[in-house]
């Protein structure tokens, strides 16, 4: 394991992040129409763009993306903005991890759920994290699902949840200014 519990970098290939919950703080706002809104923290979209240069400094490749059950299109919108692949509508993520990883992607290496980090918040995201190689929860995560997290964070989830799992993943607080500067470019 690396600082703060976390991983070594190096031995993680994929990083999941549920949506709801982890991008947002799990509420749903809705007008007189019926159209849904959602609240979701702009330090996360920092967060990610700083792992992506830190990733790409350090030659490192990860894959990340969103796994939810949820069916609104705020979820692709957002996930568009955020750049990250997003799979939405999906029921089972267990059985889905299972067919994209390791039966679709073939040609990679990938055999093992060992080198998979898992961020969610409730009982639908249970199944995969008990499976996942490291899974990280938001401060007000479900308490079933805070109970089998190997980290659960200071932050709630859509309040900088991403933002402070990706500091403390890369140690952030640890680089130097030389290396800070090269990935805030």
């Amino acid at each position: 394991m690396g600082e703060n519990n976390f991983p070594s970098i190096n031995k993680v290939h994929t990083i999941i992040f549920d949506f709801d919950g982890v991008f947002t703080n799990n509420k749903v706002y809705l007008n007189e129409n019926g159209s849904e809104t959602i609240a979701c923290d702009k330090s996360d979209s920092l967060g990610l763009d700083i792992f992506r240069n830190f990733l790409k400094i350090n030659k490192l490749d990860i894959e990340m993306f969103v796994l939810s059950k949820e069916k609104n299109s705020v979820v692709s919108s957002r996930c568009k903005k955020l750049k990250l692949k997003c799979f939405s509508g999906v029921n089972n993520k267990l059985d889905f991890v299972k067919d994209y990883l390791f039966n679709k992607k073939k040609s990679n290496s990938i055999n093992s759920y060992e080198g998979i980090i898992y961020l969610g918040n409730d009982l639908n995201d249970y199944e995969i994290m008990n499976v996942a190689g490291f899974s990280v929860c938001p401060n007000d995560g479900y308490v079933m699902i805070k109970n089998i997290s190997n980290v659960v964070l200071n932050s709630k989830g859509g309040d900088g949840f991403v933002r402070e799992f990706i500091e403390r993943f890369i140690s952030l607080n640890s680089l130097g200014q030389n290396q800070l500067n090269s990935i805030l470019q």
